[in-house]
């Protein structure tokens, strides 16, 4: 279980010390992996992270160019009708231009547009140990392999190179044990075998409590792990048998969130702590890409730390796995609004979110957490927009407000103190 990402019903915190009282005693990251992530932060930040954002990312570019398309234009999504290789990818893989999960909502079902998570999402539900695509996802899953090890980025749905948990499990099933074909009843027989052979005990608490999430290599050597963790493994584990399936996670309060693995050809649940049938839970489980689950990592790295900097750098590498989710970037906003310098990306930084989400939609069918959370954005862009004089954007994102909030008394107060 880990606790979902929450603001607390109060004020907007532009202190240091008052931000860094939302973030819990942080464990001690290894020094050498801390020193290459800050210096690649701060190469990084030559470009803006809102520019960043609206591009492809690196990793995301690894699958664009193997599946044959093209983002001639830069803006980060793969185009109808730009001769981008819109319409040659959905004739040869299928439609992907499907919609995608994020914060709480569908977006971006059949807008002419490929958006990121769209590509990744068809990619590991529709594509991958595909025997008719097998040169191009070879040739992919190899080449993000090579990415992750030579960039750093943490080993959360992949082993190391010296094969750790590959080994773990190879002395439980034996040599060869993800070279033969076998059902998926069979798959999934084999998985419960290796996590009992592991001893794979459950963690307690709240990750951002206790020490953060594990890396897979960590998980197996330490022989415990949280939901996320153990859906983490999962994916590799079923991965490796050629099985297609993606890490899922539904809300079961408001302030908890359990993961789990979906085999998405038939949409088999394997909750191997149980978690789901011990809270009787019957709603919808909502799919989260590997990206997605980086960016999980990240994000409550930067929640325990307790170190202003870094922490920082931790949101910004969240946001750029998580690029739609509000809270993502809402706790970037409320880490920028600590430097006047950045008064100018946080505007951006809401700018960006607004315009790829449906306000509407959200305020009708988000959670209460999701809706706290836009409140929070909005409301640091309305006095950054005051604080440099932009008047055409302070009424913007005022009459947002008043639109959506006119029922919440804090926002009622709010507006009374911010007028122009």
């Amino acid at each position: 279980m880990l606790s979902s990402v929450f603001f607390p019903m109060t004020a907007i915190m532009y202190t240091k010390n008052n931000f860094l009282l939302q973030l819990q005693k942080m464990k001690k990251y290894n020094l050498l992996f801390l020193t290459i992530l800050i210096c690649a932060s701060l190469h990084a930040q030559e470009a803006s992270i809102v520019s960043r954002l609206r591009q492809f990312s690196p990793l995301a570019d690894i699958y664009i160019r193997n599946l044959g398309m093209e983002d001639r234009n830069s803006n980060g999504t793969i185009d109808r009708g730009a001769g981008e290789g819109y319409e040659t990818f959905i004739e040869k893989y299928g439609n992907a231009d499907v919609g995608f999960h994020a914060n709480g909502v569908i977006f971006g079902a059949n807008n002419g547009r490929l958006e990121e998570n769209e590509i990744i999402n068809h990619y590991y539900i529709n594509i991958r140990f595909k025997d008719i695509f097998t040169e191009e996802t070879d040739t992919i899953d190899k080449a993000v392999k090579s990415y992750v090890y030579a960039n750093n980025i943490p080993l959360v749905w992949l082993d190391d190179e010296q094969g750790t948990v590959m080994n773990a499990v190879t002395g439980i099933l034996g040599e060869s044990w993800n070279e033969r074909e076998v059902s998926e009843d069979e798959a999934v027989r084999m998985f419960e075998r290796t996590m009992r052979g592991l001893r794979m005990a459950g963690r307690q608490g709240i990750p951002s409590r206790n020490g953060g999430y594990h890396t897979l290599p960590e998980m197996v050597n330490r022989r415990e792990g949280f939901c996320f963790e153990a859906a983490q493994f999962a994916f590799w584990f079923f991965s490796e048998l050629k099985k297609n399936s993606l890490v899922a996670y539904a809300s079961f309060a408001e302030s908890l969130v359990h993961d789990i693995l979906i085999l998405t050809e038939t949409k088999t649940e394997v909750d191997y702590f149980g978690s789901s049938s011990a809270y009787n839970y019957r709603g919808n489980w909502f799919e989260m890409n590997p990206f997605m689950s980086i960016g999980n990592y990240y994000s409550i790295a930067g929640r325990v730390g307790n170190n202003f900097d870094i922490s920082t750098i931790f949101h910004e590498q969240a946001f750029l796995y998580d690029k739609y989710n509000i809270a993502r970037c809402a706790f970037l906003i409320s880490a920028y609004s600590e430097n006047s310098n950045n008064q100018q990306e946080i505007i951006n930084l809401g700018e960006f979110i607004l315009q790829n989400i449906d306000i509407a939609l959200i305020m009708n069918k988000g959670s209460r957490e999701t809706v706290h959370n836009l409140k929070l954005v909005l409301q640091h862009m309305l006095i950054i927009c005051f604080i440099v004089n932009n008047r055409t954007g302070f009424d913007n994102v005022r009459e947002l407000l008043v639109l959506h909030y006119s029922n919440d008394a804090i926002i009622e107060e709010f507006l009374r103190h911010y007028r122009w």
